[in-house]
């Protein structure tokens, strides 16, 4: 609802019925209106405007843990209980194109597409219950590029990856820390950025769009921390002047307009969001109004309206810091990868000399982000005193989701459920 609207005492639309418990769900990257759905061994593709589904994916062998859309919006990736990753190209047949063992353990596997449609970074465990990041190739499926190991904590890790920089933060159900890693396909590699201690136990993480980033202050990232009874701001700096645009940190990213409708889609439409400048005297402010949104009635007592405001005016222009009583909490994380502890590996036969590891781990990765920094925000930018959440929604759910405006968080129902 706008400023000021009561929240609705019904909903706006529903989907499905369906016969299990609904633990997927994700918009589509470029369309309008359609939503890929995940609920037992069932993967269903909607028009959410229509309310009906545009097609069924072919049954998984076991519970599905995870569904994403590869950025262009052309594919669908999953992972499954029966250890298998799966990609489907959904508008050519409802069968999976190609499928690999992803991890040798049944729990709690993840995806996440890198900026490429190629390539893609799971998350799960192996037989030893050691936690284990890949990455993969669609091009050269049968093995991943490569790989690392955690350890045996039994959280599951939600992978976070943000296309443009490449930075993947893995966030711990039940745990007080974030990783971040940088992917690199070219090499292939994931290289350890930081690491960021939390103040509380986490129960789920999800990354700010980087339209709300404060770029002129070096912002590179910022995830948002559900805990027990808060939403924390936690933010990624690299250590540059903070007076000035840097260009290579923040590239033209995806817009808020979509390319295209269902029915667009659906026939065949490949065409891509617009990207937009991050410069904040370069942005554009497009207005968008989503098929999805019921047009307002309007009431004879109404007020006159008010002067237009852009409906994307940016808020990352200023740092989140500004205006805080007190200095940023000093949990910041150290950026030196011998500081890290995981263990890497790559199964891509490319090796380095002793020499070149000697050097790389004198000077650590050559990146623009290696000396990035994750710092929990001050407690007067927390998200506080929220009371009902649900904390206990199964391993398949992230049960956390947030746009550059607003956040959702998984409340109990009367029945006691989510």
């Amino acid at each position: 609802p706008a400023t000021g609207q009561a929240l609705p005492s019904v909903p706006g639309l529903v989907l499905g019925p369906e016969p299990v418990q609904v633990d997927g769900l994700q918009f589509h990257p470029t369309a309008d209106g359609v939503l890929v759905s995940a609920a037992g061994t069932a993967v269903k593709l909607w028009d959410v405007a229509k309310q009906q589904p545009l097609t069924e994916l072919a049954a998984h062998g076991d519970l599905v843990q995870g569904v994403v859309w590869s950025r262009d919006g052309a594919l669908v990736g999953t992972t499954c209980k029966d250890k298998q990753l799966r990609i489907f190209d959904p508008r050519t047949k409802p069968g999976a194109s190609q499928s690999t063992e992803a991890h040798r353990n049944s729990k709690d596997g993840r995806l996440a597409w890198t900026g490429t449609q190629e390539q893609l970074v799971s998350t799960g465990f192996n037989q030893m219950r050691e936690r284990e990041v890949k990455l993969w190739d669609t091009r050269h499926f049968s093995s991943a590029l490569a790989s690392l190991s955690l350890d045996t904590s039994p959280g599951s890790l939600l992978p976070l990856l943000d296309p443009d920089s490449g930075l993947l933060i893995l966030a711990g159900k039940g745990e007080s820390q974030l990783y971040c890693y940088e992917v690199a396909p070219q090499q292939p590699a994931l290289s350890p950025v930081t690491q960021c201690l939390l103040e509380n136990v986490l129960r789920g993480a999800v990354l700010v769009p980087r339209r709300a980033l404060a770029v002129m202050g070096c912002e590179v990232l910022r995830v948002l921390q559900l805990s027990d009874t808060a939403v924390v701001p936690v933010s990624y700096h690299v250590p540059r002047k903070a007076v000035e645009f840097h260009e290579d940190l923040f590239p033209d990213t995806a817009g808020c307009v979509p390319a295209s409708d269902p029915h667009a889609w659906w026939a065949g439409s490949n065409q891509q969001v617009q990207k937009v400048s991050l410069h904040p005297a370069h942005r554009p402010y497009p207005s968008f109004t989503s098929c999805l949104v019921p047009p307002l009635e309007p009431t004879p007592d109404a007020a006159p309206p008010a002067a237009a405001v852009p409906a994307d005016t940016p808020g990352g222009d200023v740092d989140p810091s500004e205006g805080f009583s007190s200095p940023l909490s000093s949990l910041t994380s150290p950026c030196t990868p011998s500081s890290l502890g995981p263990s890497l590996s790559s199964s891509s036969g490319i090796g380095t000399s002793p020499s070149q590891r000697s050097l790389q781990s004198l000077l650590g990765p050559s990146s623009k982000f290696r000396h990035a920094q994750g710092t929990v925000l001050h407690r007067d930018s927390h998200i506080t005193n929220l009371k009902g959440l649900n904390l206990t929604t199964p391993g398949e759910s992230d049960g956390f989701c947030a746009n550059r405006l607003r956040v959702a968080v998984p409340l109990l129902s009367s029945g006691g459920g989510g």
